[in-house]
């Protein structure tokens, strides 16, 4: 193993110890105050305030070494601020709670009724502590669109200003220049509009991609600026490093490792698998380049696994599942339904794998589109995928049904290109449902998947 791809290797343990929630984002005003700015008398109220909650104002020296960070973050980014960030300090505990009040109910559902169908969470579970425990493990701090607002943890700042000795400074330096980028990102690219964006759940794991693959690659450029390394010699090995190192292996943590698959793979993946894009479209155009993926981001998943795909605009096959007579007539509602894509498919095709995923047999992926029923207490998926080619629909056609549940109420079948799924869906309903998934298979079997990267897009 390289020099470069060590030290990328130990800096990423550090940048994914922070797990980012998605907030309900809104662009503060613009200022033309300098950055490191001493704090207002409304903000100095609020600070002294005990109803405002734990936090306080950074002070005088800690504001300076946070300035030192903001002309790094701005340095490596090629970006500037436009208006001032307010530094707030708190403790763990602090940010964890804050944290947990920004976990949506209507998510935690969504999760229980999409990934429960299709067997990848326990419905049993406290699916609401089991996502505070994950996203509040060994939080260090995080950048909040819609307030401005950096909340660094208390003993990381003491790191920042000198407590402790030079290790612990500089993970507190690379950690922050990772969340400074967030700031830049929402004061110059739209990042607090861009979530509030409806997005499938294939397309929100891509917009994730970038945003956090973005900040990692910056927190890199300076920790290999600091070796004399420049990032153009390592953007290429970056994109590779799975050849490398163990990707499932670099971001570990008691409650992440114990979080089902759907859950664990979905929190690294913007990390990693956004790191790798974001270099290979760092080292096509530059910082430019990346500025534009996040102005016209990745439409799935799998331009970020396949970057060659985004380059050229792979667009997904369009698949939607009409509503079916029989379904209704036997009292089956569809309550939710969705686009998943390719990363989460590789790990519905991956279960029981121990890196939880089976990228091989969802590499192939064309298009998707999942619709959950409900009756009563029963609750039955059926979901259609499409390949690139036949020999990709049997390979996930094999993967499908290795591990599809062995009972009558479960069944995958191939068509050509298209892929069926059905999961508990009574048997004497799996005729008129692969009757309307023959249907449509066969409208699409003489037509040509989406178009492999044939022409490059130029930046």
């Amino acid at each position: 193993m390289s020099r470069w791809v060590a030290w990328l290797t130990a800096a990423l343990i550090l940048s994914s110890c922070h797990r980012h929630t998605k907030p309900e984002p809104s662009q503060p005003p613009v200022s033309t105050e300098p950055v490191s700015h001493a704090p207002s008398e409304s903000e100095l109220e609020r600070a002294q305030d005990p109803s405002g909650g734990p936090a306080r104002l950074a002070t005088a020296k800690e504001r300076a070494a946070i300035q030192s960070l903001v002309r790094t973050a701005e340095s490596v980014r090629q970006l500037r601020l436009r208006h001032p960030v307010t530094i707030e300090i708190e403790d763990g505990d602090a940010i964890a709670a804050s944290l947990r009040g920004q976990i949506e109910e209507a998510e935690i559902e969504r999760a229980r009724l999409v990934y429960g169908a299709l067997g990848l969470l326990d419905t049993e579970q406290d699916l609401h502590s089991m996502f505070e425990d994950v996203l509040g493990e060994q939080v260090i701090g995080y950048y909040d669109p819609d307030t401005g607002r950096l909340v660094v943890r208390d003993d990381v700042m003491a790191g920042l200003v000198g407590a402790f000795g030079p290790e612990q400074t500089q993970e507190a330096r690379l950690v922050l220049v990772h969340e400074l980028v967030h700031a830049l990102q929402d004061q110059r690219l739209g990042l607090g509009e861009s979530y509030e964006k409806e997005r499938t759940a294939d397309a929100d794991n891509a917009f994730r991609a970038v945003v956090e693959g973005d900040a990692t690659l910056a927190m890199l450029a300076h920790a290999l600026r600091q070796q004399g390394i420049p990032l153009s010699a390592a953007t290429a090995g970056i994109q590779q490093m799975g050849d490398y190192v163990d990707l499932n292996a670099l971001v570990r943590g008691e409650k992440l490792d114990d979080a089902p698959a759907i859950l664990r793979v979905t929190l690294v993946a913007p990390y990693l698998r956004g790191l790798q894009f974001v270099a290979a479209v760092q080292g096509r155009g530059g910082w430019p380049a990346v500025n534009n993926a996040h102005r016209r981001s990745p439409a799935t998943s799998e331009q970020v696994l396949h970057p060659e795909k985004f380059f050229a605009r792979e667009p997904a096959e369009v698949v939607e599942i009409p509503e079916n007579e029989a379904l209704v007539a036997a009292g089956f509602e569809r309550i939710e339904e969705d686009t998943l894509g390719e990363l989460e498919l590789s790990v519905y095709l991956g279960q029981g794998r121990a890196a939880g995923t089976d990228e091989e047999a969802a590499a192939g992926w064309a298009g998707d589109h999942l619709a959950v029923y409900g009756r009563g207490e029963e609750a039955a998926v059926i979901w259609w995928t499409t390949w690139d080619t036949e020999a990709d629909a049997e390979e996930a056609f094999v993967a499908a049904r290795s591990v599809s549940p062995r009972h009558s109420t479960a069944r995958v079948e191939r068509k050509g290109r298209s892929v069926l799924i059905i999961r508990g869906l009574p048997p004497k309903l799996h005729r008129p449902v692969r009757g309307d998934f023959h249907s449509f298979a066969r409208r699409i079997k003489n037509q040509p998947a989406p178009p492999d990267a044939r022409h490059d897009l130029m930046y």
